[in-house]
């Protein structure tokens, strides 16, 4: 059986049980179709002890990039909470069509947290996780290969989060659940059926596959996070998604895509730009502590701006 011939899946009841953090507050809906995802942002597994933190978020990649580039920053003083509040089907639907994913959000972990795709730029060039960096000790990404946006905010993964998969995996047996993805689907690590290593190989355009998996025992099609090479996760969706999913990966810059690549929260990017057009690029960029043409040159339209 495939996911054509399978057709939806209830997940409901699957996600009612799932193993979220204490953090997580999930609501499924009256009619069992969707339910409501609520955190603080913060990973129940706690962060490193100390981040990089790159001077300038655009000047990619940062692999070769001198430790003068980056200011260490203590995890504790510099991260922040995140709120999320969601809301994602339980009915997720197959289709042959698949949608790229954007930078920000695509989905949610059990330990009440944010999963990204792999890039850290909307060119879709520069992968996050084969653009590690090391200086002292102190990584850009930690060994959950999460780290927050340059601000402090939105703890995210880009690479299968080992902190969840090895105190849930087995040897021998399937990856359990780590999170859903924006179209519903669930989301494993990189163990398959009697725990086989999955690779990129194993697996569709979309990093993804039907067959059972623990929660499912009959079946699902569901996506697998991997560590052979990129793609790591999921950089495009093969489930329905809503209209403002589709806008946000469709390849065009939008207020999200420009905050993720200036390295800051979408509100922070908002409440600097302010309502007045246009606007006051040069104060703007002092609140957000970054150079004018650092701003004006990621800013869809603007000089030098990315097309995506």
């Amino acid at each position: 059986m495939d996911a054509h011939a399978q057709g939806p899946v209830n997940t409901s009841d699957v996600v009612e049980t799932a193993n979220w953090a204490e953090n997580v507050t999930v609501t499924i809906s009256d009619a069992r179709d969707s339910f409501r995802f609520e955190s603080d942002g913060i990973p129940s597994h706690g962060f490193a002890e100390k981040y990089l933190i790159p001077s300038d978020p655009t000047d990619q990649p940062f692999a070769h990039k001198p430790a003068e580039f980056f200011t260490v920053v203590n995890s504790d003083a510099y991260f922040s909470e995140t709120p999320i509040d969601t809301t994602i089907t339980t009915l997720p639907t197959y289709i042959d069509d698949v949608t790229d994913t954007s930078l920000g959000r695509i989905g949610v972990a059990i330990t009440g947290t944010q999963i990204f795709n792999d890039y850290e730029d909307p060119t879709r060039s520069v992968v996050a996780q084969d653009d590690q960096v090391i200086h002292d000790h102190v990584p850009f990404l930690d060994e959950c290969n999460g780290h927050t946006l340059v601000d402090g905010t939105s703890y995210h993964y880009h690479g299968t989060p080992v902190c969840i998969t090895t105190e849930l995996d087995q040897d021998g047996a399937h990856s359990q659940m780590i999170g859903v993805l924006a179209d519903g689907f669930p989301v494993y690590g990189n163990n398959g059926e009697g725990g086989a290593i999955v690779t990129n190989a194993d697996l569709d355009e979309c990093s993804g596959h039907f067959g059972p998996t623990p929660e499912f025992p009959d079946g699902i099609y569901h996506y697998h996070l991997t560590a052979d090479e990129a793609p790591y996760m999921i950089n495009c969706y093969h489930g329905e998604v809503s209209d403002d999913v589709v806008a946000a990966g469709g390849g065009q810059p939008d207020l999200s895509a420009v905050a993720i690549q200036l390295g800051v929260s979408e509100e922070a990017l908002a409440e600097a730009l302010g309502t007045s057009m246009p606007p006051d690029f040069a104060a703007a960029a002092e609140a957000l502590g970054i150079s004018e043409d650092i701003l004006r040159g990621v800013l869809p339209g603007g000089p030098g701006g990315q097309d995506g």
